[in-house]
């Protein structure tokens, strides 16, 4: 670590100033909140820095009250003695920054700019700065002059601390903080007429004595109407009662600063969600309570947008059908209720027959119309009070709760053959198709639902033994290894000893420049009968049964084989099942197969699914930390089509996030769409690339492309090809993308 000249009177004048882990300052806060506003940034911090800790004295969008001094970008800001801020545009292509733990790892920070603060003793003693998690080039020297205008007034509320604790007696000293914190505030007043957040001033009554012009395009008042009003005569009467509390708090003492969402009526009439920052205002000389310093934030399109990802995390987007997550939670609630009162519940899982013809023979779009049509004939034949739910493919669940009798499953059954069995037509063509069921009963709380839906499963695969196109109930004494999984196992150990599986590659397109930045890699099984089997008929039985870790070992080292032939900015993504993650050897496995094969490590992605980080989240993020330490990217596979749980995104840091191809096809749909570009404005503003898997149709490329996507892979460009065409695909040069 390179200090500053002097860097012990530095500490020295620091030390003196008696402002470590002082109480928080409303105006300080106030002023990160407007940088943020007025940058268009998350993170904004009024920085001391120690020996050997950096201490947050004002913030915004960050956690905690420090972090290390090592790696810390305000080190390098401190050392310029002249004042000037220190601007790195791109964090990764700066030497200085690109190795700091602040880059590598949370928070991802991608751009930086601070500017040193020093006070009467001549020392750099903080500095006040503004994050990024995407590079901004676009930060101009105007940019960087209003950075500074903003730190004079973080400067003027330090000297005048500074005066306090040098003593009252010192009056020149104090006149000269005085006229500084005077002229402080005068810009602290232009500042806040240009910022789209509205900053309140209010007494200890809450009577407003100051409103930002803001005020007008949040809530429609003037600011002289605000004049003189209180909070209570705008803020929702459900919301009254948490304000109050909040406002006790920081009268009594407890706490300095709080940020709270209530909702605030406009002038005509309507409500609007706010993000209200409030933080007790002190005299400047005295130290007493002197008022409230207030900021509001219009959050509504957030809010409703939080709603429609939050729908979207328990729904499938395709069929409007309540997805994995929610028939777990559904089952769970209705065995409980069946252990209470001791009433029975049955589990029926549905295969559609014949579904992949359809895909092959008439395209995705054919089969999305035809899971479609099913899901309306399957919410037509149940009871209201049941549940319907698709796990995934052509896989959909029912719940049955408080049944009568055995009987009452089996009708239903044969009711959902038979409504499955009606030809569905899609532009000129009749798609037939049928269906396997499989039925497990609980009866007074005896099996839990991960039982339960188990043994539903072992029926379906009673039900296809049968000859399909039927509905068989579990049974215990039925010999396993009569059913399909027993001999498929056992095949699957051959063929791994045989070299019976492949790999194929499909591009990922670089919508930019439409060159190929990648290739997921696809495994595929040739078997001897059967022809060659999608993952999906065979993945579920290697994890069942434990085989996914020898064969998820040899894709990595195949993958990463062959990658090692292509150019070196294309990478290779492979999918990692949550069982393989789970190993505590598995960045040994990541390791040897890019020893084995030369890979660099950041031309190797992992992608990952959200059932993965439901795990052990500890031993999870510490995987992932040292596998993203190394230089391997990072994918989260299927967002949004699963748990979709936002912490996700909080917890973990990605390179990429993939959107699922549902969300492609759906996009007639405006709330698919709306979330769509929501999640794609969440990805970007934490740093990541956004795939959009399964484009097929010129619309659907201009559709992602609009929500603002920047990869894209599906067949419009290229299916998935053999390893031998990959040198032919690159040589190909950039794909024709639509204008």
């Amino acid at each position: 670590m390179v200090h500053p000249t002097h860097e012990q009177e530095r500490l020295d004048a620091l030390h003196r100033l008696r402002i470590l882990g002082s109480t928080p300052e409303p105006h300080l806060d106030a002023v990160c909140r407007i940088a943020s506003d007025m940058f268009d940034v998350p993170m904004v911090l009024v920085l001391l820095v120690d020996e050997t800790r950096v201490w947050f004295k004002a913030k915004w969008g960050v956690d905690g009250e420090g972090i290390d001094r090592e790696g810390a970008f305000c080190d390098l800001t401190i050392q310029n003695q002249a004042g000037s801020p220190l601007i790195i545009h791109d964090l990764t292509g700066d030497p200085r920054s690109a190795e700091s733990p602040l880059v590598a790892g949370p928070p991802n920070a991608r751009f930086y700019a601070g500017v040193p603060l020093a006070l009467g003793s001549g020392f750099n003693l903080g500095t006040f700065c503004i994050m990024d998690c995407t590079p901004r080039p676009d930060f101009t020297e105007r940019h960087a002059r209003q950075l500074r205008d903003l730190a004079l007034i973080v400067e003027a509320h330090l000297r005048l601390h500074e005066a306090r604790v040098d003593g009252e007696a010192d009056a020149a000293r104090r006149l000269k903080a005085e006229s500084a914190l005077r002229d402080s505030e005068q810009r602290f007043r232009l500042l806040a007429e240009t910022t789209t957040d509205v900053i309140l001033w209010s007494g200890l009554d809450t009577t407003r004595l100051y409103v930002s012009p803001s005020i007008r395009t949040v809530l429609g008042y003037t600011p002289e109407e605000m004049l003189g009003t209180k909070p209570l005569d705008f803020v929702h009467p459900d919301d009254a009662g948490n304000f109050s509390r909040v406002l006790d708090d920081l009268t009594s003492g407890r706490v300095e600063h709080a940020s709270t969402c209530q909702r605030y009526r406009r002038k005509d009439g309507t409500w609007v969600f706010m993000d209200v920052s409030q933080s007790l205002a002190r005299d400047p000389m005295t130290g007493a309570p002197a008022g409230y310093v207030t900021s509001l934030r219009d959050i509504t399109e957030r809010k409703a947008d939080e709603r429609r990802i939050a729908y979207l995390a328990l729904h499938d987007p395709l069929t409007d059908l309540p997805n994995r997550t929610l028939f777990w939670e559904r089952l769970a609630e209705e065995t409980r209720y069946a252990a209470q009162h001791g009433t029975r519940v049955a589990v029926l899982t549905c295969d559609l027959d014949r579904f992949k013809l359809v895909n092959d023979t008439l395209g995705h779009p054919a089969g999305d119309h035809l899971l479609q049509i099913i899901a309306a004939r399957l919410l037509a034949v149940v009871r209201e009070t049941d549940t319907v739910a698709r796990l995934g493919g052509d896989e959909f669940a029912i719940i049955l709760g408080r049944i009568e009798t055995r009987n009452d499953a089996s009708i239903l059954a044969r009711r959902i053959i038979e409504a499955i069995n009606r030809p569905i037509g899609f532009n000129g063509h009749s798609m037939s198709v049928g269906a396997s069921i499989g039925i497990a009963l609980e009866s007074g709380g005896a099996l839990d639902a991960v039982a339960l839906f188990k043994r539903s499963d072992m029926a379906l695969y009673q039900a296809k033994a049968a000859g399909r196109n039927t509905h068989r109930f579990h049974d215990p004494a039925a010999d396993p290894a009569s059913t399909h999984p027993g001999p498929l196992k056992a095949e699957m150990q051959g063929a791994m000893k045989r070299g019976g599986f492949l790999l194929n590659y499909q591009p990922i397109i670089d919508l930019a420049t439409g060159t190929i930045a990648g290739f997921e890699a696809l495994m595929r099984w040739r078997h001897p009968r059967r022809g060659e089997l999608a993952p999906s008929e065979f993945i579920p039985l290697a994890e069942e049964s434990g085989l996914i870790i020898s064969l998820g070992a040899w894709v990595l080292k195949e993958a990463c084989r062959e990658a090692a032939a292509w150019p070196d900015h294309v990478r290779v993504a492979v999918n990692v099942s949550a069982l393989q993650f789970q190993q505590i050897s598995m960045e040994e496995t990541v390791l040897h197969a890019l020893a084995a094969s030369g890979l660099p490590p950041h031309r190797l992605e992992l992608e990952i699914t959200e059932t993965i980080l439901m795990q052990k989240t500890e031993t999870v993020s510490r995987t992932m930390r040292r596998l993203r330490k190394l230089g391997v990217r990072i994918a989260l596979d299927d967002f949004g089509t699963g748990y979709s749980s936002l912490s996700y995104l909080h917890n973990f840091s990605f390179d990429t996030i993939k959107i699922d191809r549902s969300f492609v096809v759906g996009m007639s749909n405006p709330r698919t769409v709306a979330i769509t570009r929501a999640i794609v404005a969440l990805a970007v503003d934490l740093g990541a690339r956004v795939t959009a898997e399964g484009v097929e149709t010129e619309e659907q490329l201009a559709f992602v492309r609009a929500a603002g996507c920047t990869d894209v892979q599906g067949f419009l460009f290229h299916p998935p090809q053999p390893a031998k065409d990959i040198a032919r695909l690159i040589e190909g040069g950039p794909v024709r993308l639509a204008a």
